[in-house]
């Protein structure tokens, strides 16, 4: 069962029992004179005179017309042409409800119960009176009875409509409409329903898988992303048993609801098959998309007796696992007190970018071949309270999941304008390079708050350089470009980063407004022992000068990497053959001595 329509079970119209149909009859005033009216009808035309009659006059006679709905209409009519032999029991009109439900399911209009009524009714008046003048007193008491019983007939079969509109509505709120699963609100309903008790010895499991996807699945259309979902609910589907429970909570994270378990052994078999499912269905599938999946499991009621407990374990698992690059992993007592860590963790990060205790330090770029420092590249540091260094990437996974990615980049525009300041104070008439994510890409306000942060603090925005990553590129692309432009526009310089490491190097050199290309350290750290290295790094410096463009190499660790790359024509080299990243004043006094061994060795 994984389906949303068979997790559902909704179904139009209610049962019928002896109570529900007294109340019909007593709601249109049909009492035992009217019943027996009707029956005194049915003794008098047939239902099957009846049938023929109705369906001429709703031009369904014809047998071999519209076979599906035409099919169904037609069995309507027959069975709403045999209300004279209605026993007033609640057969018949369940019966006739269920007919009238399979014509509305198949595309039936909802006013036709009341036009098939009203032309039984007019047909019923033909047969009792035909072309004469005078009539009996029977005949009308006939007649007024079978009105009032048509007219519950329809209400009744407008009431089955509405109820399937209702609970089209209901499925519709409960399912995801794309993938036809259960959606969040019909998992949690799910999960309190199948939640065995600690007496009852059944066990529950729970599997909640999620997908990062990279930035190249930004940019896919619409259609292409739900084939995408399609794809992966469809080989999770696979992998699973029949009684098992697939929904999709979210865009791109599904949950699965395991009954009748013997052990836990069966959560994490289940975990470790759906992300291997889904990661050859990628590779496979769409070799060209960046994805990782990690699933976290928990089992009730060993571990949660409660719905939003059990989920909240098997999340735990989750971000555990995450965090140390597993698959999957299934909560434990372990769990929980690491899981507890990284909630702890990304309380205390929040909290330490808003009492400023981060830092930028400042690895120098020198001049090729002179060794003249011409910059600096700004670089995010973190010592916590107990002493350990946090390093930058695990500083901006952490802002980047609690969504504060937009208040750390703007707090490193200020730090580096006020760096800026330092140096000017201090004679240091040196250019700072900052990086920038792709989240701030997209923020239309960033050049104005550059430009803004700059007048602050009294220094040019040439002498700042964002630098942007090829991965932060690829999602909104035009957003990025126009916020790029605007940038230039301010004064500041643009440096491409991590050059070679992504999908359209040669498309940004074409179309962005760069001032700089730096060629990313896995190239340069292996140009002294790699021919097809020093080969492509060369290759990397023709192509920017063609443009025009400043050439900065990071990670230059040792004199032959200095040498093979100033015979290349590299403009500007980083890395610890220089410094390594320093707090601003001892920059400062290193830049210093730097420019007095200049001075002594070039008088």
């Amino acid at each position: 069962m994984t389906r949303f329509d068979a997790c559902a079970g909704l179904q139009g119209g209610q049962p019928f029992d002896g109570e529900a149909v007294a109340r019909l009859l007593r709601r249109y005033g049909i009492g035992p004179a009217e019943q027996a009216a009707v029956r005194a009808f049915g003794r008098i035309v047939s239902a099957a005179e009846l049938a023929t009659g109705l369906l001429e006059r709703l031009n369904l006679d014809d047998e071999h017309a519209e076979a599906g709905l035409g099919r169904a209409l037609r069995g309507f009519c027959r069975e709403l042409a045999g209300v004279g032999q209605w026993d007033f029991l609640p057969g018949w009109p369940a019966a006739l409800q269920s007919s009238w439900s399979e014509c509305y399911l198949g595309g039936a209009v909802a006013e036709f119960p009341f036009i098939a009524v009203d032309a039984l009714i007019g047909l019923c008046h033909e047969r009792l009176f035909g072309e004469r003048a005078m009539v009996h007193r029977l005949e009308l008491d006939i007649q007024r009875a079978l009105v009032r019983l048509g007219w519950c007939l329809g209400g009744l079969l407008a009431t089955a409509a509405v109820d399937h509109e209702q609970n089209s509505r209901l499925a519709a709120e409960d399912g995801d409409p794309v993938l036809g699963l259960p959606n969040r609100r019909r998992f949690l309903a799910l999960l309190g329903d199948m939640l065995p008790s600690p007496q009852s010895g059944q066990q529950l499991g729970l599997v909640v898988l999620q997908v990062e996807w990279g930035r190249s699945v930004d940019v896919l259309a619409l259609d292409e992303r739900d084939l995408l979902r399609l794809a992966m609910s469809e080989v999770m589907h696979g992998v699973l048993r029949s009684k098992d429970i697939l929904c999709s909570i979210r865009d791109d994270e599904w949950a699965v609801l395991m009954p009748d378990l013997r052990h836990a052994a069966q959560v994490s078999l289940a975990g470790h098959k759906l992300v291997d499912a889904c990661e050859t269905m990628r590779s496979n599938s769409f070799p060209a998309l960046r994805a990782r999946f990690c699933a976290g499991g928990a089992l009730a009621p060993e571990q949660a007796e409660a719905p939003l407990a059990l989920e909240q374990a098997a999340r735990s698992a989750l971000v555990v696992a995450k965090a140390g690059g597993r698959p999957f992993d299934l909560y434990g007592g372990e769990i929980a007190a690491r899981a507890e860590g990284e909630a702890a963790f990304e309380t205390e990060v929040a909290r330490a970018l808003e009492s400023q205790q981060f830092q930028l330090y400042l690895q120098p770029q020198v001049a090729l071949p002179s060794r003249r420092v011409v910059g600096a590249e700004a670089l995010l540091r973190w010592r916590r309270p107990d002493g350990r260094h946090v390093s930058p990437p695990e500083i901006l996974r952490v802002v980047e999941r609690i969504g504060l990615t937009p208040l750390l980049s703007r707090w490193v525009v200020q730090q580096a304008a006020q760096i800026l300041a330092t140096l000017t104070a201090r004679g240091c008439d040196l250019r700072v390079s900052v990086n920038v994510v792709a989240d701030d890409l997209n923020d239309p306000e960033l050049p104005l708050f550059i430009r803004q942060t700059c007048d602050t603090w009294r220094v040019s925005p040439s002498r700042l350089c964002f630098e942007i990553t090829e991965s932060g590129l690829v999602s909104g692309e035009a957003a990025s470009a126009e916020t790029l432009k605007l940038v230039r526009q301010e004064g500041g310089r643009l440096a491409l980063d991590d050059f070679g490491t992504g999908y359209s190097s040669m498309d940004y050199l074409r179309r962005l407004p760069l001032d700089e290309l730096k060629i990313d350290k896995s190239f340069v750290e292996r140009i002294s022992a790699s021919e097809s290295d020093r080969a492509i790094v060369e290759l990397m410096v023709r192509i920017a000068h063609t443009f025009n463009l400043e050439v900065v190499a990071e990670g230059v660790e040792n004199r032959e990497a200095e040498d093979a790359l100033s015979r290349m024509g590299c403009d500007v080299a980083q890395g610890y053959l220089y410094a390594p990243p320093m707090p601003v004043h001892e920059f400062v006094d290193w830049w210093a001595r730097a420019e007095a061994v200049l001075a002594a060795e070039h008088p």
